[in-house]
């Protein structure tokens, strides 16, 4: 992963990477720990069945944005947003009033 994309992965993004056995991995970017260089994902599936639902964390470099899965609907956003109000994540908030700002300019 470029320098570049360090800067891209925050909080919700989804995320895949291979462990160290070649088992493909699938989550979401729960927190961010030292400084951006390792994060905390929650595994949504992955070919070790041991790790879907768990969090585990990985070293940045290791991961890529899975860019399929970036593209929500101006109602999932809300409804997102208001996820992060519930779990008064103001990072993850920040973020997605981004991407419904983006999105409301688009659709205008």
């Amino acid at each position: 992963m470029s320098p570049q994309e360090y800067k891209k992965v925050m909080v919700g993004d989804w995320v895949k990477l291979k462990s160290s056995k070649g088992e493909l991995i699938h989550g979401y970017v729960e927190k961010t720990i030292d400084n951006n260089e390792v994060v905390q994902l929650r595994v949504v599936t992955s070919d070790n069945q041991f790790l879907s639902g768990q969090s585990i964390q990985v070293e940045l470099n290791k991961v890529t944005v899975d860019q399929e899965n970036e593209q929500f609907s101006v109602a999932e956003i809300k409804q997102l947003i208001d996820l992060a109000l519930l779990t008064n994540d103001k990072a993850w908030f920040d973020s997605l009033m981004i991407k419904y700002q983006a999105l409301k300019v688009k659709q205008n």
